[in-house]
């Protein structure tokens, strides 16, 4: 992860560097050489993603690139803050750190994720409302392609009636707990306590939010949908939608490997879809808008 960044870009080694130093966590080691086990950990792989994210969109914006509106799909909404111009990027980190440690402390046991693809959204949202809370829906990722969150006898219960309206696959997601559902109140508390001493700044770029697929600007606005993501549901189906109502018709994900990118696809089959992953494909999109 991020390898080619780290050796040929001096400026993305220097942000390691200053990343190290303020998390106290031997990310390069990490993102470099493993062990795979413990880089996926929550609380390192979040701040490893971020920080991928971070060295391609901080690369990018000194050589020219300026995005018009910004989303991130759940912890890449503090990336989008990056981006936005309203979180240092070391903040940032240190942001996402505190809720990865926050969610694996708090993740209860007996709980996880599937996948349920092929149904309509307001499918899935009947069968988890009849399970009386124990299952929610965690993600709307794109149309078909819906996550549902919960604990596992919920899991199990609602599994065979999803089956039966008619769902292709249900997936189990290889995470450690019920992200995005009730069951991650600790820790949102927790979260909220280290996020609220963090510099946040009102937004100089427009961002849609996760939390409800609108546009947010002011800190006071912003800090509680942070917060509140670690409970909800992921909106990303909403928020491209919204995006495009905005005016987009170019999205550029940042960041590694290509999951936003199909669900984009997905969701705006006409719109015009860039991915950067690496200093290859940075270049190749940085030389189509340039000329």
């Amino acid at each position: 992860m991020a390898r080619d960044l780290l050796e040929q870009d001096p400026g993305s080694a220097a942000f390691l560097q200053q990343a190290e130093d303020r998390l106290h966590k031997p990310l390069g080691r990490l993102m470099v050489e493993g062990p795979e086990a413990e880089l996926q950990a929550t609380e390192n792989a979040q701040p490893a993603i971020l920080f991928h994210s971070l060295a391609l969109l901080r690369l990018m914006v000194s050589r020219g690139f300026s995005p018009s509106l910004v989303a991130g799909h759940s912890m890449g909404e503090f990336a989008g803050l990056v981006a936005a111009e309203a979180l240092d990027p070391l903040d940032a980190l240190e942001a996402v750190q505190a809720r990865g440690a926050a969610m694996s402390a708090a993740a209860p046991a007996a709980s996880g994720m599937i996948a349920v693809l092929g149904l309509p959204d307001a499918t899935v949202e009947r069968v988890c409302g009849a399970s009386e809370g124990l299952v929610v829906v965690a993600n709307y990722n794109a149309p078909g392609q819906v996550v549902i969150s919960g604990s596992e006898a919920g899991l199990k219960a609602v599994s065979p009636q999803l089956q039966a309206a008619g769902a292709k696959r249900l997936v189990r997601l290889p995470v450690s707990g019920a992200f995005h559902s009730p069951l991650m109140a600790d820790a949102a508390r927790v979260f909220a306590a280290a996020w609220e001493k963090i510099a946040l700044a009102k937004l100089r770029r427009p961002q849609v939010f996760n939390a409800d697929a609108q546009v947010h600007a002011e800190p006071a606005d912003v800090r509680p949908l942070m917060v509140g993501q670690l409970i909800g549901p992921v909106r990303w189906t909403q928020s491209i939608q919204r995006l495009q109502e905005l005016g987009a018709d170019t999205f550029v994900e940042v960041g590694p490997r290509r999951t936003l990118t199909g669900l984009v696809k997905k969701i705006l089959p006409g719109a015009v879809i860039h991915n950067t992953e690496d200093l290859a494909s940075m270049n190749a999109l940085l030389e189509t808008i340039h000329g």
